[in-house]
């Protein structure tokens, strides 16, 4: 089993292609240069189908350009976007890095939970003093399976693709069409033999 020190929740492909197809239909498309700080087993880079992309993970079993903490100062140029699918526990701070570094914007996918407006901490106003331009709900997705029954229920959750644009006023909010619904049907077995395949192989 993997090591609980890095979290680790593969990004379906078709939630990925259906960010890319959206923010294009938008007017706003993810182009350019675009960097992936959280890249793991490269789902996204490789679900994106685009060629200029910049790597990193700070667990260093994972093959990248860079492997520095992505919560912390980023140790490279400025990027066009940030796409990334990032440890939920540091999700706030590596949005602000990657506002500050992406020229364009900035593409997170997250769990539902982020848009909770919590009593304290960070979250009691975060998400207040940073509107999102785009907000693009998933469908309820099992990234794990469970350690005791095996089947794909653990952190069984809701997410979205949370998009933060600079210079850009409008905002949307777009729903998983049902293509999306049924890319996914097709993709789970799939996508569940290459997790078992990497979680097998990385202890």
């Amino acid at each position: 089993m993997m090591s609980n020190q890095f979290e680790y929740f593969a990004t379906p492909a078709a939630f990925t292609t259906w960010l890319f197809a959206e923010m294009a239909h938008q007017g706003m498309p993810i182009v350019g240069r675009l960097f992936e700080p959280c890249v793991g087993d490269g789902a996204i880079v490789r679900a994106a189908a685009h060629n200029e992309w910049v790597t990193n993970d700070l667990d260093p079993r994972w093959p990248a350009d860079h492997h520095f903490d992505a919560a912390g100062p980023w140790p490279l140029d400025t990027v066009d976007w940030t796409v990334t699918n990032p440890p939920f526990t540091l999700a706030l701070k590596i949005i602000d890095r990657a506002l500050v570094y992406s020229r364009v914007g900035v593409a997170m996918h997250l769990r539902a939970s982020i848009h909770e407006v919590l009593k304290t901490g960070v979250r009691r106003r975060w998400m207040g003093d940073h509107l999102p331009t785009g907000i693009l709900w998933l469908p309820r997705f099992a990234y794990q399976r469970s350690p005791t029954t095996g089947k794909g229920t653990t952190d069984s959750m809701c997410a979205c693709w949370v998009v933060f644009l600079k210079d850009h006023p409008r905002q949307f909010i777009s729903y998983a069409p049902e293509s999306l619904i049924d890319a996914l049907d097709v993709q789970t077995a799939t996508y569940r033999r290459s997790i078992d395949a990497i979680m097998a192989g990385r202890g």
